[in-house]
């Protein structure tokens, strides 16, 4: 009764979430901003929503949905930590003009101080040792809460989605996508949440955890996990890829491994899943943002 009643006041909150457009002459397609998303899992946050230049809200067209990370960064460098923005507005907006991925919205979810928190896979972390444990709590002063931040995206803001625009709710058109540690992050919603999400894209993973020392161990700890969660890959479709530039040549040897784990669970290269080096990229936005249209085109065709 009481978990009921706490639901009853959660999505009362929402009609009373402030949305405003995001003004900004350089967008492509329509951002609406949902500021200070209420939840009852995680911390409250803004959500941007992307919606494309021929946006048709009159419920004939239906949409797919990609949940992006790091929403603050995707459309408009003034909310962007660095100044740099993914382009996702003007890259989405041009495939879908041209033909070349299917009619798909943007949920761009924003960070929080608890980035790392929220993105480090719980259940991997759970098994890790004390010792690793503690080495990782101490980085980042907090271990993981990523189950909750999950939670949040599938118990809370999708069916707010589902409500609110013309969108195709199957697992067929939900799809997820991050870099860094978002990427990461995606790749351990796709294994706890395989009922829900068709496909994913891990932009330069941070598959080296600890900042000082780079442990292998905590690594291939948590690629044991995946390998042992994959999902079946017939249903779904896995984007990979890192480059030759520090930080993401510390996460060759990983990525391999993960590749190598894709393999052994019948997982077919270029058909399920697609593994990239690009030569000479920056682990930056910029650098995400000058190829994205890659793994798009892969997931959304």
């Amino acid at each position: 009764m009481k978990k009921c009643f706490l639901l009853l006041l959660y999505f009362n909150s929402l009609v009373g979430s402030a949305q405003t457009m995001v003004k900004d002459n350089f967008i492509k397609g329509t951002v609406l901003r949902y500021v200070n998303f209420p939840s009852l899992l995680v911390e409250p946050r803004n959500i941007d929503i992307w919606l494309p230049s021929d946006y048709d809200n009159s419920g004939r067209t239906k949409y797919a949905v990609l949940y992006m990370h790091d929403g603050q960064c995707l459309f408009t460098p003034a909310t962007s930590f660095n100044g740099s923005e993914w382009r996702m507005d003007e890259v989405m907006d041009s495939l879908i003009l041209n033909n070349q991925i299917r009619k798909t919205i943007i949920v761009g979810i924003w960070n929080t101080s608890k980035r790392f928190i929220e993105f480090n896979p719980e259940d991997p972390y759970n098994e890790l040792d004390s010792l690793k444990k503690i080495k990782i709590s101490c980085e980042y002063t907090g271990g993981s809460a990523a189950n909750a931040y999950i939670d949040f995206i599938f118990s809370e803001l999708k069916p707010f989605i589902d409500k609110s625009f013309p969108v195709k709710t199957d697992v067929k058109n939900t799809f997820m996508m991050g870099s860094d540690m978002g990427a990461l992050l995606s790749l351990y919603a796709l294994c706890r949440k395989s009922d829900q999400i068709k496909g994913i894209a891990c932009l330069s993973t941070k598959w080296a955890l600890s900042i000082t020392d780079y442990n292998a161990g905590i690594s291939k700890s948590y690629l044991s996990y995946f390998g042992r969660k994959l999902p079946n890959p017939r249903q779904h479709k896995i984007y990979f890829d890192y480059s030759s530039v520090s930080p993401d040549t510390l996460y060759e040897t990983y990525q391999m491994l993960m590749d190598a784990n894709c393999t052994e669970n019948a997982y077919l290269l270029n058909k399920d899943f697609l593994s990239y080096k690009f030569e000479g990229a920056a682990h930056n936005i910029k650098a995400w943002s000058s190829r994205v249209a890659i793994p798009l085109k892969f997931l959304l065709y």
